[in-house]
């Protein structure tokens, strides 16, 4: 900083030098450049107020010193430069309009920079500095090539690349633009490629085509499938081995589906030849897609990152999903033998694929009957050597699925104890070391549906350990996991653990009846139905909890229908009717929206969704869902794996779900149990109402299927979330 303020003194003597003859005395500026000084006047205000403070200071950072440094540049000083550029006898009108321009471009190049924190405000000296070093330059007609190399490259593209550069006729200005692409290139590699199309005749284009290809393969590929842009024919004229095989399948109709095996055309263990024989059988294309990722995971385990290795699973997931899973999906009102028979060739292993790569889409009837032809095709069912089979990829995705739809005990039963134990204790290890928080997420979710105590006991021993370790090493994003992981497992267990308390989270175990009631004092909920079968079954049993009963009042229109308590609080119900979707135009997708304009324009914002019907129309609800809501009722088989997506759009909402069959003898219950609450202004409280639920089923079976339903409090994945969240004070799903 001492440097730059002697060569800040030295520059402004020059500077007054070069423009000798300038008269000191008062002067009158011309009128054609009175905008400009009134333009720089204000940026100066501006930059003074930045802080919202009106205390004539420029407050850029916590250094006081360079905080009293940038006010007085950007006062006194731009006013001494201003002046002495206005009063030179030197310089004609239109060097005057440049070099005022310049001053304020510098002042909103730094402005800008500041506010999107691409400059740090020190650097504000500097680009002042430098900002002068070319004034000097550019009037003597010298290159100012030399000074951009000199500085950080924020600076130079302020003064040099912006459009408005007031120095586009120095003869250096190409020279210090290439120079300044150099630097962004060694800045942001990842970003070069988008910014040679602007530079396509830099000297190092070819290295920097090279570099794209061999660091970024995946991005690289959508520019050598552009062959008309100027990196599109760079690319073409590239002799790198590499750079040319990315640029033969870009160039090809089916350029996407080679792309994912790219290391192994490169390696010489597969031909394009190869391929062709199998790209157009879906089977022996998914097959081959398996077999690749089993190689590739086991390399990856070896520290050995096969090129673009991520697009393997992407395109093993499309083709699950698109063939198969959708196939299994849309026939699950078919008999069990015609709706699996495209399975049948299938091997464990690739029906494992289908599972761990199917989670978003797969039904819960779907997946269980995928999961009985994965260990029935066995030779013997054993989950160890399964796993083994597939290098232990994704097992974490997998024990959480198992978990989900109740097959995880089942599943670590087929192996021997030893192995069950090192299988849960590599689950709960190393969810710190992932990028992102799904393996976290999944662990949490997995441990509020497992029932055997000591697989639990492994878990909680691990994240002790992984939580203690975090700490004596002071890792703090570790630490926020492995705590948070700990004290929701424990209040799982021990409801009188106050996690909402520990956490900072809003409470988890009840809603105040305030906070669901609108300005006017009312609850307003929205139900959402299907017009299918199943959807009209559905609506049916809904609406037996209010025909014939004196509290409610039921107000029909063709569309839907309004449902208001007529005693106690004011509970305002709406429903969209069921409407016959099986002629096509979908009117029952028309009734919704109808609905929830109307809300919309009547102000009534729902504080308690419910979604009915079959788990393959829960996207639809959750894409219309209201962030107003408060209280989400997922009433459909596995809703339970629908959290994350109802708390992106509702990031307070209590969850309620099933893990697999949603049914109405459970929905039905716990609607009504919420609804007399409502009714009587009482707080919803999650443990007691649970408790009282739970003595209503007694035969086995309606005791399973209660117990297949996740209350707010049970919801592990979603408390996760929520604190780690807040923990570290990010929004919601935010890494």
């Amino acid at each position: 900083m001492n440097k730059c303020l002697l060569l800040l003194c030295s520059l402004l003597i020059l500077f007054g030098t070069a423009l000798a003859g300038q008269d000191t005395t008062k002067y009158k500026i011309d009128i054609r450049r009175v905008k400009l000084h009134e333009d720089i006047d204000k940026d100066q205000a501006k930059l003074l107020r930045s802080d919202g403070h009106d205390d004539q200071m420029i407050t850029a950072g916590p250094d006081e010193d360079v905080n009293l440094l940038l006010t007085d540049i950007f006062t006194r000083q731009v006013d001494y430069v201003q002046d002495s550029i206005e009063q030179s006898m030197v310089l004609d009108h239109r060097l005057k309009v440049k070099y005022l321009t310049g001053l304020d471009n510098l002042l909103n190049g730094f402005m800008e920079g500041w506010r999107r924190r691409t400059i740090a405000p020190e650097k504000g000296v500097v680009l002042f500095v430098a900002y002068l070093e070319m004034m000097e330059a550019d009037l003597k007609k010298v290159s100012i090539a030399p000074i951009v190399e000199k500085y950080p490259y924020e600076v130079g593209n302020i003064l040099v690349n912006s459009s408005s550069s007031v120095f586009f006729e120095n003869p250096g200005i190409q020279e210090a633009r290439i120079n300044l692409f150099r630097k962004f290139c060694r800045l942001y590699p990842e970003q070069a490629l988008p910014k040679l199309e602007n530079f396509s005749n830099v000297p190092f284009a070819d290295s920097l085509i090279s570099f794209a290809a061999h660091t970024y393969p995946s991005q690289f590929y959508d520019y050598a499938a552009a062959s008309r842009t100027n990196v599109g024919q760079l690319i073409r004229q590239s002799q790198d081995p590499l750079v040319k095989a990315i640029t033969s399948m870009a160039s090809s109709k089916s350029g996407r589906l080679y792309y994912p095996f790219l290391d192994e055309v490169m390696n010489g263990r597969l031909t394009i030849d190869k391929l062709n024989q199998v790209m157009t059988d879906s089977l022996q294309y998914y097959r081959l897609l398996v077999q690749t990722q089993i190689s590739y995971a086991e390399r990856m385990r070896k520290k050995d990152t096969p090129l673009v290795a991520s697009e393997m699973p992407r395109m093993l997931k499309r083709k699950a999903e698109e063939v198969f899973i959708n196939q299994i999906n849309a026939l699950h009102d078919e008999p069990e033998a015609a709706r699996f028979k495209i399975l049948e060739p299938f091997s464990p292993q690739e029906l494992y694929y289908l599972i761990v790569l199917g989670e978003e889409i797969i039904y819960t009837s779907s997946y269980k009957g995928v999961y009985k032809r994965m260990m029935e095709r066995m030779p013997r069912p054993a989950g160890d050597t399964l796993l083994m089979s597939v290098q232990f990829d994704k097992f974490k995705k997998f024990i959480k699925m198992a978990a989900g739809y109740n097959t995880l005990d089942p599943f670590l039963a087929t192996m021997p104890d030893s192995s069950a134990q090192r299988l849960m204790i590599a689950f709960a290890r190393g969810l710190d070391k992932q990028e992102g928080l799904e393996e976290a997420v999944d662990v949490a979710d997995s441990y509020g549906s497992i029932t055997t105590p000591s697989v639990k006991k492994l878990i909680d021993r691990e994240i002790d350990k992984s939580r203690s370790a975090s700490l004596e090493q002071a890792q703090k994003r570790s630490f926020v996991i492995y705590d948070i992981l700990q004290t929701i497992f424990k209040s799982s267990a021990d409801s009188s653990i106050d996690i909402s308390a520990k956490l900072g989270i809003p409470p988890v175990y009840k809603l105040d009846y305030s906070s669901l009631t609108d300005a006017s004092g009312r609850v307003v909920e929205m139900a959402f139905f299907y017009g299918d079968k199943d959807g009209i079954e559905s609506y049916a049993n809904y609406m037996s909890l209010f025909n014939g009963h004196p509290e409610w009042k039921i107000t029909r229109n063709k569309e839907w229908v309004e449902i208001k308590s007529v005693k106690g609080k004011n509970v305002w119900i709406y429903a969209n009717l069921p409407l016959d979707n099986s002629k096509g135009n979908d009117p029952d997708a028309r009734a919704q929206e109808n609905l929830l304009e109307y809300l919309s324009k009547n102000g009534l914002k729902p504080t308690i969704v419910i979604h009915r019907g079959h788990s393959y129309h829960v996207k639809y609800t959750l894409k219309q869902l209201p962030s107003s809501a408060r209280i989400v009722i997922l009433g459909s088989c596995g809703g339970y794996h629908n959290l994350d997506d109802v708390l992106q759009k509702c990031p307070d909402a209590h969850i309620i779900s099933s893990k697999e069959v949603g049914t109405r003898t459970v929905n039905e219950p716990i609607l009504r149990s919420i609804n007399d609450d409502l009714r009587n202004g009482r707080n919803i409280e999650w443990i007691p109402m649970w408790k009282s639920l739970a003595s209503q089923f007694n035969s086995p079976e309606s005791k399973e299927r209660f117990e297949n339903y996740i209350p707010p409090h049970k919801n592990l994945g979603a408390l996760f979330i929520k604190a780690y969240n807040k923990a570290m004070g990010n929004a919601v799903g935010s890494q």
